[in-house]
């Protein structure tokens, strides 16, 4: 591709140009043959070779000198002027190597004379300008490619840093969810205030340490989810009922990490600890091929006159579905469902096999 970076090297684009220009050259060779088969291959090169040099001069004067000069600054008419003005030199100046060289010598024994009022103004800006067309679409097709690159790449740019950005809040997110639950078994003296400690270790070893490339095993996450877990069943004992379900060909699939945290957070901030009875917690993770289904069921207890925005409106879970419209656009399908006492969420998403291990 002309805008590929390696492309950009002076050497190289050098012998781009030279390679453009020889096969120009022999274009016209071979055109030539066709009307004068009786010629010898060597006069067929020199004649065109002898005025080659004013379509190189013609071609990078206006697509490299007049595009920058006036057309890319959108100076159109010093544009137009300027293009007229320099293609009437460029006539003359293939006139005077016609007359005084061309003609002389390959066509000594020709009546016809050349001379400069019977110069075909047109015939003679087509016969300059057709190549000067064909280097100006390269060079603006070029440009354009170059322009779609360079939006793309500031596109990807923004896309990392706001991926980035919400990824960081998702550990200050869940480290303050976990410590208030340590301090609320701090303060009971609970025994099982040391295993939440080891809990919690583990989870921002993970964090901090492992989960920091784009996409990550689905075993790690499932191993982080059941981390979380055990610390959620440490908190409320036998008032939770908790279930946690995985089936399908989980080995070797890769996700982007801490994606599906926040829905279990959820389930546990906005609905386990809302109640004061016995509460449920359903979760479940198939895998089928490349597609991953994970639902989380939460039992709750809204009154009429409730504001239930916090289930689908928290730090977390606006967090996560910004993330999945980033990193799975048309990939995957997010369902959020209430009823009187239960809230669930289903999520469904393509996974890439490129990150398959």
């Amino acid at each position: 591709m002309w805008f590929s970076q390696k492309y950009k090297s002076p050497w190289m684009r050098l012998l781009l140009h030279a390679g453009f220009w020889v096969a120009y050259l022999l274009v016209n060779v071979i055109t030539a043959v066709k009307y004068y088969p009786d010629r010898s291959l060597l006069s067929l090169i020199l004649q065109p070779l002898l005025t080659l040099p004013v379509d190189v001069l013609a071609t990078y004067f206006t697509a490299y000198g007049l595009f920058n000069w006036f057309l890319f600054k959108r100076k159109y008419l010093f544009f137009a002027i300027t293009l007229l003005g320099s293609a009437a030199l460029f006539i003359i100046l293939q006139w005077v190597i016609l007359h005084y060289i061309t003609y002389p010598v390959f066509f000594p024994k020709r009546t016809y004379i050349y001379t400069f009022a019977k110069i075909n103004w047109f015939n003679s800006f087509t016969n300059i300008y057709l190549v000067v067309a064909v280097v100006s679409v390269i060079r603006l097709l070029k440009i354009s490619f170059g322009q779609q690159e360079n939006a793309r790449a500031l596109d990807r740019e923004k896309t990392e840093a706001e991926l980035k950005f919400l990824k960081s809040q998702i550990h200050p997110h869940f480290l303050f969810n976990t410590l208030n639950n340590l301090y609320a078994l701090t303060l009971d003296k609970s025994d099982k205030a040391p295993e939440v400690v080891l809990k919690l270790s583990d989870l921002l070893n993970y964090m901090l340490y492992e989960c920091n490339e784009s996409y990550v095993l689905v075993n790690k996450e499932i191993q982080m989810l059941e981390n979380y877990l055990s610390l959620e069943r440490i908190r409320y004992g036998e008032q939770l009922d908790l279930n946690f379900q995985v089936t399908g060909e989980v080995a070797g699939k890769q996700l982007a990490p801490m994606l599906l945290l926040p829905f279990v957070e959820n389930a546990f901030k906005h609905g386990v600890s809302k109640l004061r009875k016995e509460a449920h917690v359903n979760i479940s993770l198939e895998i089928n091929g490349n597609i991953m289904d994970f639902s989380v069921k939460n039992s709750c207890s809204v009154l009429p006159d409730q504001d239930i925005s916090g289930y689908t409106e928290g730090i977390g879970l606006k967090n996560v579905q910004r993330r999945l419209e980033l990193l799975y656009p048309d990939k995957h399908r997010l369902m959020i469902g209430q009823t009187d006492n239960e809230f669930s969420i289903s999520l469904n998403i393509i996974l890439d096999a490129r990150y398959e291990c």
